[in-house]
């Protein structure tokens, strides 16, 4: 049938029009008999309701954003938010949404504010840094527009969220680099203003506290997400003659970047210094020597995002959840576990 739309399918299903739009947003107030009758014209005229018709009968847009800075390693080529990416993407695919991906910049703060706060066009947000939250997250919750965060729990527990559990992952990493038989144990890290780098920070100074070592501040490299600083904080650790033998690095970018520096001063991974890195991105397996790393679920964490905000948005989800999910650690080369032989 031709220019068949949702009035023609309650007429054919002998149900008013807004049974139908019940039915196809798959609304639990209908009859078990109206939900067949209209499902059985849909499928027998594969029956496609277009976008605006569905956002008109159901008040939404069917389309979240998904808001992110653009900084450093923080880009669409990077492994770990192509990961985060796919997970939100694939959720809102299964869920019939469309998501729309913008970079923000504090710079632009009032265009960002007018558009996201003043037009919302969109049903919900996902927030993907905590830099994002700090710009936007007050004033979306306070207008009562659904958001999700990622990457970092809120101290205040009226926000969903869904991270990882950073605390025993920096943990779990030292730990093993101390039963690996290291004592002078370094950690490259990423801006102490991040809930995520001092969470894993935490875990590092706590396992070093437990195993009777001490924190030595020299020990510590603060620097950005990228490869080149991951380099330079070894390279520098090398040339000084740095009292280490081993290395945590709170990315697997850092990482990366570390184990170039030691080949460049012609030394050995894990002879001369081993290493754990954190997120288990897709090339770490493939590093000289394999790297030893913290997996954390990226696309996981994604993925459980878009749901819990397309179930706040349907209604089907009022109460607020912070998911905190658990790492592994994944047991390579570049550890230096063969010292616990």
């Amino acid at each position: 049938m031709e220019n068949l739309n949702i009035d023609k399918v309650a007429k054919l299903a002998h149900v008013s029009r807004s049974v139908v739009s019940r039915v196809l947003n798959n609304h639990p107030n209908v009859s078990s008999d109206a939900r067949a009758r209209v499902m059985e014209v849909v499928e027998k005229y594969n029956y496609k309701p277009n976008s605006v018709a569905r956002s008109l009968a159901t008040n939404r847009a069917h389309e979240i954003g998904v808001l992110v800075t653009k900084s450093g390693d923080e880009a669409l080529g990077s492994a770990f938010w192509t990961q985060i990416h796919l997970g939100i993407f694939e959720e809102c695919i299964e869920r019939g949404y469309f998501a729309s991906l913008s970079y923000v910049s504090g710079s632009k703060k009032e265009d960002l504010h007018n558009f996201i706060l003043n037009e919302r066009r969109l049903d919900g947000y996902i927030l993907l840094t905590q830099e994002v939250t700090d710009l936007v997250g007050e004033e979306l919750f306070e207008k009562d527009i659904p958001i999700v965060l990622v990457g970092h729990i809120p101290k205040k527990k009226r926000i969903s969220s869904v991270d990882v559990d950073n605390y025993l992952g920096g943990k779990m990493a030292t730990e093993h680099l101390i039963k690996a038989g290291h004592q002078k144990i370094g950690i490259i890290i990423a801006s102490l203003e991040m809930k995520e780098s001092i969470d894993r920070l935490n875990g590092y100074r706590d396992a070093l506290k437990e195993a009777g070592l001490e924190f030595d501040e020299r020990n510590m490299s603060v620097v950005d997400y990228q490869f080149k600083d991951g380099y330079n904080s070894m390279d520098n650790w090398i040339k000084n003659n740095a009292d280490l033998s081993a290395v945590f690095c709170v990315s697997d970018t850092l990482a990366m970047g570390a184990l170039l520096a030691v080949k460049d001063n012609g030394k050995t991974v894990p002879d001369d210094y081993a290493f754990v890195g954190f997120d288990n991105l897709n090339f770490s397996e493939y590093t000289s020597p394999p790297l030893t790393t913290i997996q954390q679920p990226i696309y996981n964490k994604g993925k459980r995002a878009a749901k819990i905000l397309i179930d706040q948005i349907e209604g089907g989800e009022s109460e607020k959840k912070q998911i905190n999910l658990e790492p592994q650690l994944i047991i390579r080369e570049s550890c230096g576990i063969s010292r616990t032989k």
